[in-house]
């Protein structure tokens, strides 16, 4: 009996201890579970969790301090911080909801598909004039193949596109993102060599088929030169373009940089006149232009020109950019930002709206429906109105916190091309209006409905406010007070020295062939660089700068002696090549000019700024810690 009373005084006390406070500062309180919650999201730098906490703790403190401040000095009232609140509750929001529809699996889904590339085609009926004969036919057709007939002779005996019967039907390779998501779920769906039921879009009747699969080929970064055909160019034009292609096409084969021939050739109007196009996956361009491009198997590799609608193009491979294989956060963040801007998590959305419609109280007003079309008719035409049984006033739904009137309805319909007069006409778009309107309020109030939403929300208003503060009282004072920063830098001169090191000019260029052709250049005639480098226009840009021995910009060791050329190399950061050339050697440390070292007197002002403010909080806000508490923190 003592052990299991024991056992529950134990319990109680390891509750409470938790629940207690940990330290206090003037007439607010932090307890320990706040404490370990701020800490566990912090970033750890080594395995001694201990020391880690006792020097969170004083830093901890000082955070509380400053937000505090802030609430007291009503920064969180400011226009600027009000704004910047709601435009993120309206950001979180979104995110919220895309969680909600099941981005997660809509992330995994893209990923899976993104693997393999389809080859697809169709048999495509349009409408036409009459949509009763355009169904006929494609039930025609689908009853054919499902009796053995070949897809090809089904395409071409129904289709009614031309572009679709001169292709055989065939669409080309297609990825994840290439069709609207129904369709693409469609051809997914099928296995190789089966085709689909009958799919009917706004424009006709569909039926797909998988004609091949292949493992994905990924994306190709590409450099063009196009040559472009005049406007309405007749033949004898076009004869000109392609034989200037033949000719800039045997420069490229004499050693010319392609780079440099297309900066010359390009035009403004192909919109990419240094010859770079945005990294090219499958099912961008026509399929004539992608087995160009994806035709290409080695970096460096070249097409001869071949022609299109738009004129002559010469294609180089810059890399091949394979798909990845494993969900990484990095390839997962890629996938959300395309599905959130794609039609797939609209799809989604659309089903969660009858889910929240309990939540937010929907309630349908009392009200008589043909008036209200009626209503809708003469306002949207501005004739006289029918008899007043109903006004712009009259409530059409209830929300939670919101009445919806028929004024809302009539500015929705604003925006909406009304051709059309019927009543289901109005009713669909009234069932637009309304899910729109639930919608809407669901994503405003997120905050009521959602804890994630509401601790978000506070870490953000809290670190939006805290911004405020400390513009105040450290950064604006620093950046603004040119006096007092000189009068920091004299009392602190000897702070601020050069330490051994170099000067050198740091080039950057599209490829390691034009690195290499540009070092060359510079090692004949270093003091000309400037001009050297714009020669270049677009491929290449330069500076010069002062370095320390152990802040080279390269990854390389440096030989201290003027002339120096660095072999080039590939920039962390992009496709592009980077290599320096030494100007100038420092064996010495030197005094740095005000000029020179203001970022870091900035830097150093601000800190003593800071600790200034944070020594009159402690006196504003006494700081008490509960060792007895404390100590149970691990």
């Amino acid at each position: 009996m003592k052990k299991i009373v024991f056992g529950i005084c134990v319990f109680f006390i390891c509750t409470n201890t938790d629940a207690q406070t940990l330290f206090t500062f003037g007439n607010h309180s932090v307890s320990k579970t706040e404490f370990l919650k701020a800490f566990e999201k912090s970033p750890t730098s080594s395995n001694n969790r201990q020391k880690e906490l006792n020097d969170y703790l004083p830093l901890y403190i000082n955070y509380k301090l400053k937000i505090q401040a802030a609430y007291d000095e009503h920064l969180h009232e400011q226009t600027s911080v009000v704004l910047e609140n709601n435009n993120f509750k309206k950001q979180i929001a979104e995110s919220v909801v895309n969680e909600e529809a099941g981005i997660k699996a809509l992330t995994k889904e893209a990923f899976e598909r993104s693997k393999k590339d389809i080859l697809a085609a169709q048999v495509f009926i349009e409408f036409g004039k009459n949509s009763t004969d355009a169904h006929k036919q494609i039930q025609e057709a689908y009853q054919q193949l499902k009796s053995g007939k070949s897809f090809n002779t089904i395409t071409q005996k129904f289709s009614t596109d031309a572009d679709v019967k001169k292709t055989k039907g065939i669409i080309g390779y297609i990825t994840v993102f290439t069709l609207p998501y129904e369709i693409e779920n469609i051809i997914y769906q099928l296995k190789p060599g089966a085709f689909s039921s009958i799919y009917k879009s706004k424009y006709g009747y569909h039926i797909f088929k998988n004609v091949n699969e292949r493992a994905a080929v990924g994306k190709r970064r590409i450099e063009q030169i196009l040559l472009s055909y005049p406007p309405n160019a007749n033949e004898t034009e076009k004869k000109k373009v392609a034989a200037l292609s033949n000719t800039v096409y045997e420069k490229i084969k004499q050693g010319n940089l392609f780079e440099v021939l297309a900066t010359k050739y390009n035009t403004a109007a192909n919109a990419n006149i240094d010859g770079l196009l945005p990294d090219i996956s499958i099912g961008q361009y026509n399929t004539d232009f992608e087995e160009k491009v994806f035709g290409l198997q080695h970096s460096g590799e070249i097409t001869k020109p071949f022609e299109t609608i738009y004129g002559y193009h010469i294609l180089k491979l810059i890399s091949i950019i394979p798909t990845e294989k494993k969900l990484n956060n990095a390839v997962a963040a890629t996938l959300k930002q395309k599905i959130e801007s794609s039609d797939r998590i609209n799809i989604a959305k659309k089903q969660l709206i009858k889910k929240w419609m309990p939540l937010i109280q929907y309630k349908k007003a009392n009200y008589n429906e043909d008036a209200l079309w009626q209503y809708t008719t003469a306002s949207i035409n501005q004739q006289k109105l029918p008899a007043r049984t109903i006004n712009d006033s009259t409530i059409l739904f209830t929300l939670a916190k919101e009445n919806i009137t028929i004024l809302d309805w009539l500015n929705y319909l604003k925006g909406k091309i009304i051709d059309k007069k019927s009543v289901d006409y109005y009713k669909n778009l009234f069932i637009e209006f309304t899910q729109t309107a639930c919608s809407d309020y669901y994503k405003e109030h997120l905050d009521e409905y959602s804890e994630s939403m509401r601790n978000q929300l506070k870490e953000f208003n809290d670190a939006n406010i805290l911004f405020a503060a400390m513009d105040k009282y450290v950064w604006s004072n620093a950046n603004d007070d040119s006096v007092a920063l000189k009068q920091f830098y004299l009392a602190h001169i000897t702070q601020y020295q050069w330490q051994q090191g170099f000067s050198a000019i740091i080039v950057t260029a599209k490829t390691k062939e034009l690195a290499n052709e540009i070092a060359g250049r510079l090692q004949q005639n270093i003091i000309d660089w400037r001009n050297i480098i714009n020669s270049y226009g677009n491929n290449a840009f330069a500076d010069s700068s002062r370095f320390e021995d152990e802040q080279s910009p390269v990854q390389q060791k440096i030989e201290k002696r003027i002339g120096f050329i660095s072999t080039p190399q590939k920039n962390t950061t992009d496709d592009n090549y980077i290599f320096l050339i030494v100007t100038q050697i420092h064996n010495y440390k030197e005094q740095k000019q005000f000029t020179e070292a203001k970022g870091s007197v900035i830097n150093d002002y601000q800190q003593l700024l800071e600790e200034k403010w944070i020594t009159e909080l402690k006196k504003k806000y006494p700081v008490t810690i509960n060792e007895a508490v404390w100590k149970t923190v691990k």
